[in-house]
């Protein structure tokens, strides 16, 4: 019975040493890592706009091409006023790319009406990617340039890990895109939260911006992903 009891202890004993160890060991990686979902991948974008109301007439770009800075994208057939009792005219107005890139959006389709200021296509370089990350205010001190970051992205068609390094903390991270001109995208910061601009390596994949994904800091060299 004595024995038992002896054993009974020590295995609690052990129990209890390992939850402990466990406790700790999580609760430093709390201390040495940052995590957020609260992140996505972002470019340099520009959205080509109707410059009146009119009818898309043309559209010569696809969903995935690339295209040259001043490239025509699509034609847009616009009302114009007549001279004097003549009917209003109809002038064939090209929309060109403001940068080279790829096309990310096209938010119409041949013969849509258009009204003015209206999104045709969206164009992003996808040669300058980053990620935005929102991390939490009381965590900021603690992140610092230069630091590896994991990103993961998890999508319908990819579920990989990529890597990358903080570039940028709070800031000038977060822009506007104006309207019908280059812009960086933006991922505005919820309340108590920083943005970060972190760099990724796509490694040959083709990776868009607006994706959601995973970010995790490392801040102690020490520490396991």
């Amino acid at each position: 019975m004595g024995n038992r009891i002896r054993v009974l202890v020590g295995v609690a004993v052990a129990v209890s040493f390992l939850l402990l160890v466990l406790v700790g060991y999580f609760a430093w990686l709390n201390i040495a890592l940052v995590d957020t979902m609260h992140a996505r991948i972002e470019a340099p974008m520009a959205q080509v706009r109707s410059p009146g109301i009119g009818r898309v007439a043309e559209l010569h770009v696809e969903l995935g091409d690339s295209v040259a800075e001043y490239e025509s994208l699509a034609s847009i057939e616009v009302l114009t006023a007549g001279s004097g009792q003549g009917a209003p005219a109809r002038l064939l107005v090209p929309l060109r790319s403001p940068m080279a890139g790829t096309v990310v959006d096209t938010a119409t389709q041949v013969n849509d009406i258009v009204v003015q200021g209206q999104t045709v296509a969206t164009i992003a370089d996808l040669d300058q990617l980053w990620v935005t990350a929102n991390i939490h205010q009381t965590r900021i001190p603690q992140v610092r340039v230069g630091q590896p970051v994991r990103i993961r992205v998890r999508t319908r068609t990819l579920r990989r890990t990529f890597w990358g390094w903080v570039e940028q903390v709070g800031g000038a991270a977060n822009t506007a895109l104006q309207p019908g001109g280059v812009a960086a995208t933006a991922s505005a910061p919820r309340a108590g939260e920083v943005a970060v601009r972190i760099s990724i390596d796509p490694a040959g994949y083709t990776l868009y911006p607006g994706m959601m994904v995973e970010a995790r800091i490392k801040l102690d060299p020490r520490a396991l992903w």
